[in-house]
């Protein structure tokens, strides 16, 4: 009687399924309003749609009134019923076919396995590709979370493609990527969703706009397993799901930040959207917020963990790509603790680092070493996260020269001797040209000078600074511009980080532009003001956008912008509070030629100098002046308007010529970035590079090279006539000084105080070829000119000796001849 009844009801179902199939295919209508409504949204895909829904299996048609009810409007008018149902039977067949089936519910199954998409990537119809290579991937998984590991593991090598910032854009297909053989983050989490989805295994697409931190956005992939987990595409974790890079950065998310929330998406409307990055304000794509699960827990070992500092590298060989380099982190308070691992290649997310945990409030040296190459810098942590990149030299590391203008430790002169001192130095700066001229200071002075070089100088310094003549420089200096002549360049500036002990490191930055509208310029002045990226870590500076004087193809690289800069730089000795050995000047296209005429000219103001997307101008600019000033360069290999590459690799080829076999001089390099053009140089983490950097004001070695009739001083050297291939050639070596000047120069100064030669022994001088002997005494009276001659600290000598042309024979000599 049983077996009678189940026959009926089975013949009964099937007249009813015969009798539906027919009257769809008549064109009887059996979805509701609702379906219908969206049906009129597709404007001209209407027939596409209603040949889709009448051609669909009854069993089936739940999931195609799902996928046409939650749809973006753009596929509501594109997509065909031949895709649509290729894509629905294919999905439904793996998931009743999935050993995990009895895990899926519908709810899983309509919005994580048979969307045809998981973003705004064009819709490529590869599920059947990707089920019939996956299957075979997966045979041995048993769980939807076991399928998802082992295609993270296996899917992209299958299919040839791995993480380089160099795809054509963040949203691709799968075919696209595949295709093509690279993609970023969220083309790699598409791909492996697709996958997922392809057997089964329902999985979704999750990431954050923007990181906490402000350091970039990141995308990668949820997979249901019993709940919700996650993996980082192309990244498998030896220890399975829910383990990657980014879960630090992850448990800082902030639920009540849309920014800095975690989504996923969702197929099903939700009323909220997923942030994609490349269409700013596109909200087609709905998505729920699963910050909660990716947020820590604010226990007490999560708040520690929270306030722990963390220190993130990035190294990158000359020519921009990340590189696998050997790093070390050393505690500088306890040089026995110290840190090591390797840094992340191009293959690792443009947002993984790698990461050490150190202790805030401390400085640590972090080293990058790799094929003998080595960079290295100071980081004071301050913050609870902070990045530091590191860029290798192209060859064999030069070191920095560093010889600051004052000891770190300064024995101060007895309090009555101080006294007298300053009240002399008071009224000598605040003297007329005249009086200064007639100026004698007494022998107890000369003696202290002689004794205690480094507290006078100090001492000189502050009495200059305080004279009454600066009033001019201090009125521009509060209204932000610097006059010279009849130029005028305004500026901003702003403090990033914190102030160090000898006084704020002070970073000059120019921008491009030049021969342009002054709406132009003025917007990328505008532009230059954020265009170097702020980095507290390095240890505190003052950052100076200076806006060039005019609106000239030249504009920052002329006679008239040396004495600006000079001026500039006074302003800030006097009133800015900077420490006069780390200045720095910087720029970009317009800028950066700017940087390559100023830099080579007056190197002795700088701590270290670099240009980008410029080149150096023919008898303008010379690398000979720059043997102890880093000097760096970085252009495009594609950048060759105006011979811009060719002229960087003529300056290159010179500097190592100059360099010779040495590695202690020309501290510089010139990075090719292969496959670049003249803009979006990987320069703007720059300040980093330079920042370790300090000033060496008396090298024992100098080639200056004349190539301007303004410049008139140079390091310890000085003429009162500059010309054009004039040339000197300096050393000064164990109370020696060799000097080799050719016939172009006239007349010089030579400088010197007790960080040159020792005042107790006799000098030796030799002059093209013939040698004389001097005994100098330290003057006060030549201390206090050349100070206020360069308004520089570190420029005040103490004695100096001529070189003229004798009439006699007509050749140079030196004076005074006795």
């Amino acid at each position: 009687m049983n077996y009678f009844y189940h026959g009926l009801a089975m013949g009964i179902l099937c007249l009813l399924t015969f009798t539906a199939r027919a009257q769809t295919a008549a064109g009887e209508k059996w979805w509701s309003d609702a379906v219908e409504n969206r049906l009129e949204q597709a404007d001209t895909n209407r027939a596409e749609l209603t040949k889709a829904l009448q051609g669909v299996a009854i069993e089936r048609r739940e999931g195609l009134i799902y996928l046409v009810a939650n749809m973006p409007q753009s596929d509501l008018k594109t997509l065909s019923a031949s895709f649509l149902l290729e894509n629905l039977n294919l999905a439904y067949d793996a998931w009743e076919k999935s050993p995990w089936h009895a895990m899926v519910t519908p709810k899983l199954f309509f919005n994580d396995v048979l969307p045809y998409a998981s973003l705004n990537e064009d819709r490529d119809g590869s599920r059947a590709m990707f089920r019939k290579a996956c299957l075979p991937l997966i045979a041995e998984a048993r769980t939807p979370g076991e399928a998802a590991h082992l295609l993270n593991q296996k899917i992209f090598p299958h299919f040839k493609v791995s993480y380089n910032t160099r795809r054509q854009r963040p949203d691709q297909s799968p075919t696209e990527s595949i295709h093509s053989g690279i993609a970023t983050c969220t083309g790699l989490a598409i791909l492996l969703v697709d996958a997922c989805r392809a057997v089964g295994v329902p999985a979704r697409v999750a990431g954050t706009e923007m990181w906490w931190n402000m350091r970039g956005n990141h995308t990668w992939v949820e997979v249901w397993d019993g709940d919700w987990h996650f993996a980082g595409a192309a990244e498998p974790d030896a220890a399975g799901l829910d383990h990657g890079w980014f879960v630090a950065d992850a448990a800082k998310a902030q639920r009540d930040v849309r920014q800095h929330a975690i989504w996923a998406t969702s197929f099903k409307h939700t009323g909220d959207y997923f942030p994609l990055v490349w269409l700013p304000g596109d909200k087609s794509v709905s998505a729920v917020s699963v910050t909660e699960r990716y947020a820590a827990k604010p226990t007490p070992a999560v708040v520690a963990a929270a306030n722990a500092a963390q220190l993130s590298v990035k190294v990158m060989d000359a020519g921009g790509k990340r590189v696998v380099a050997a790093v070390t982190v050393m505690d500088l308070a306890d040089t026995n603790k110290w840190l090591a691992d390797q840094s992340r290649s191009e293959t690792a997310d443009m947002n993984d680092f790698i990461r050490f945990k150190v202790e805030s409030s401390k400085t640590y040296r972090v080293v990058a070493s790799l094929d003998g190459r080595q960079e290295q810098s100071d980081v004071a942590m301050s913050t609870a996260d902070q990045l530091m990149t590191l860029v290798l030299p192209e060859k064999a590391n030069v070191p920095f020269a560093a010889c600051p203008t004052t000891p770190d430790a300064i024995t101060p002169l007895p309090a009555k001797d101080a006294a007298a001192l300053r009240k002399e130095l008071d009224k000598y700066f605040r003297a007329d040209v005249t009086r200064q001229a007639k100026w004698k200071f007494s022998t107890k002075l000369e003696n202290l000078l002689a004794e205690n070089e480094s507290a006078v100088r100090l001492a000189a310094w502050n009495a200059y600074s305080a004279a009454p003549i600066h009033a001019d420089l201090k009125t521009n200096f509060d209204a932000k511009v610097v006059r010279s002549g009849e130029y005028t360049s305004p500026y901003t500036v702003k403090p990033v980080g914190t102030r160090r002990a000898k006084g704020w490191p002070l970073f000059i930055a120019m921008h491009g532009g030049g021969g342009a509208p002054k709406e132009l310029n003025d917007s990328q002045w505008r532009h230059m003001q954020i265009y170097y990226k702020d980095h507290p870590e390095a240890g505190g500076y003052l950052y100076l956008a200076l806006r060039a004087p005019n609106d000239t193809w030249n504009g920052f690289y002329d006679d008239y912008v040396y004495p600006l800069i000079d001026k500039l730089t006074l302003q800030f000795r006097l009133f800015g509070d900077i420490d006069p050995d780390k200045v720095f000047i910087m720029g970009y296209s317009h800028g950066g030629y700017g940087a390559y005429a100023i830099g080579p000219k007056m190197p002795d103001r700088f701590a270290a100098i670099h240009a980008s997307a410029a080149a150096a101008t023919d008898g303008e600019t010379t690398a000979k002046t720059l043997r102890t000033t880093p000097f760096t360069v970085m252009v495009g290999e594609l950048d060759t308007m105006y011979g811009r590459y060719e002229r960087n690799q003529k300056f290159k080829a010179e500097m190592e010529l100059l360099r010779g076999g040495r590695t202690d001089i020309y501290p510089g390099s010139v990075t090719i970035v292969k496959g670049n053009g003249h803009s979006g140089l990987p320069d703007r983490d720059k300040i980093t590079d330079l920042y370790p950097a300090v000033r060496n004001p008396v090298p024992r070695e100098l080639d200056w090279l004349m190539t301007d009739n303004v410049v008139k001083d140079f390091f310890w050297l000085r003429v009162e006539q500059p010309a054009k291939q004039a040339e000197i050639l300096a050393s000064c070596r164990d109370n020696r000084f060799v000097l080799t000047v050719n016939e172009t120069v006239t007349s010089a100064t030579v400088l010197m105080d007790s960080r040159l030669v020792d005042f107790s022994k006799p000098v030796d001088i030799e002059l093209n070829g013939s040698t004389v002997s001097r005994k100098f005494s330290p003057c006060l009276k030549t201390f206090c000119e050349t100070l206020a001659r360069r308004g520089d600290p570190a420029y005040a000598f103490s004695a100096e000796f001529n070189v003229v042309s004798d009439p006699k024979n007509k050749r140079l000599v030196v004076a005074p001849s006795k």
